[in-house]
């Protein structure tokens, strides 16, 4: 499932855009709507691969960050010239991304059920560190006397 539309796309880089991203086919638009809704499907399916790690995927309804990074993401999917603030903004994308699945950012734009889906329920925070260093077993010594 696609997280934005072909038209959503071409709204966000513009028609001369998209007619230098994905050129002719089509003679009545001058873009190749198929090739935009092919990057559109697989980049929403490569963000998936983060999001589902605390939320069900596909998302429904789709935050509109999450449809704004597909569009930047399918944007530099079809760049053949390696634009940099095309690249730049792809760069972005996936390290937000990266933070959701890691639960430092989530999915935004409303509340939960309207505009962004439930976490999953065994998605809880996790953490890893060392091991407690004044602990009373270490400090029996100390405690004795003190208390």
């Amino acid at each position: 499932m696609a997280y934005a539309t072909v038209d959503q796309f071409v709204a966000f880089v513009g028609e001369a855009e998209a007619k230098a991203l994905a050129p002719v086919v089509a003679p009545a638009t001058g873009y190749d709507d198929v090739r935009i809704q092919d990057a559109l499907e697989a980049q929403s399916a490569k963000l998936d691969t983060y999001f589902a790690t605390r939320y069900a995927t596909p998302l429904d309804p789709v935050p509109l960050t999450v449809r704004e990074g597909v569009l930047e993401l399918a944007r530099e999917a079809l760049d053949r010239n390696g634009r940099d603030h095309v690249k730049t903004a792809a760069d972005r994308v996936r390290a937000w991304a990266k933070d959701v699945a890691k639960g430092v950012a989530v999915l935004a734009g409303g509340e939960v059920g309207e505009d962004v889906p439930a976490a999953q329920a065994d998605a809880g925070v996790q953490y890893g560190g060392p091991g407690r260093v004044f602990d009373d077993g270490g400090l029996a010594g100390f405690l004795k006397g003190g208390r």
